[in-house]
């Protein structure tokens, strides 16, 4: 299954809104019951920092802590880096999440600009 969602946090660090993105998402998943999850994220410091392969940086610390916190309610969970340029899709739902406004909100996969977003990242076509 496939589950999106998006998100305007306002004017904020790029790692703060992609570590909070990183936890709303991992909270909904939880919250819907979900057990096993396979995430991935084009921040490698964020990715590395919530895997506990390096240091944590001070301003997502808080983030990280829940975000930990909520793995351990997980029987299994992947957490993989990808480079920006194949992950059209969160670059896609990172501008949809600035088109509105309030918190996290379900992506429509009907949605033929996402869904074509999507087709091309699981073709392996990159940002031109």
């Amino acid at each position: 299954t496939l589950v999106t969602g998006s998100a305007n946090y306002g004017s904020t660090f790029i790692l703060v809104a992609e570590g909070r993105a990183l936890r709303d998402g991992l909270q909904a998943a939880v919250d819907a019951g979900y057990k096993q999850l396979d995430t991935e994220g084009d921040n490698l410091i964020l990715i590395e920092a919530a895997r506990g392969k390096s240091t944590i940086p001070w301003r997502i610390k808080h983030i990280i802590h829940d975000i930990r916190m909520m793995l351990n309610q997980l029987d299994q969970l992947q957490v993989t880096h990808i480079y920006r340029e194949a992950n059209m899709a969160a670059g896609w739902l990172a501008k949809y999440g600035h088109s509105i406004t309030g918190n996290l909100v379900a992506v429509d996969l009907c949605n033929i600009a996402f869904r074509r977003v999507l087709l091309d990242d699981m073709l392996g076509r990159t940002l031109a």
